[in-house]
């Protein structure tokens, strides 16, 4: 058999089929979560709305949860790989962050980014053309 990208549609179902995690899944949309949407909604246009308007509360209510659980209790730390060489500053920077919940830890990071980015576009602005990094698509 050949990698995932050159199998036919018919050879990714067969796969999938013999994956059982997969299979519960489908009984499970297929037999139950199917059959309800259908009755609690009146087309498919409600259908979709409700599941959209779901998804969204799912969210919502999840993220009111980060507000509640602090960085220390989601241990971080373990996805960090001891053997890269900026382990130890690493961690010493997601430290800073031990105290506050979750959610104003992700708004600390997400909002860095944006002033980085921010940052990023200023400079842009000004820098020459020249002065740009280069490394063609024929270049090794």
């Amino acid at each position: 058999m050949g990698s995932s990208q050159n199998k036919t549609k018919a050879e990714l179902i067969a796969d999938l089929q013999k994956n059982a995690a997969w299979m519960m899944k489908m009984k499970f949309v297929k037999e139950s979560f199917y059959p309800a949407l259908c009755k609690a909604t009146n087309s498919i246009e409600d259908a979709l709305q409700n599941l959209t308007i779901i998804n969204s509360v799912i969210l919502e209510k999840f993220l009111a949860k980060m507000k509640e659980v602090k960085m220390r209790d989601i241990d971080i730390y373990s996805n960090l790989m001891p053997s890269d060489p900026q382990y130890e500053n690493i961690k010493a920077m997601l430290e800073l962050f031990d105290d506050l919940s979750v959610f104003e830890a992700k708004e600390y990071f997400e909002g860095l980014k944006q002033e980085i980015n921010l940052f990023l576009n200023e400079e842009n602005k000004e820098r020459k053309l020249e002065d740009l990094k280069t490394k063609w698509m024929d270049e090794k």
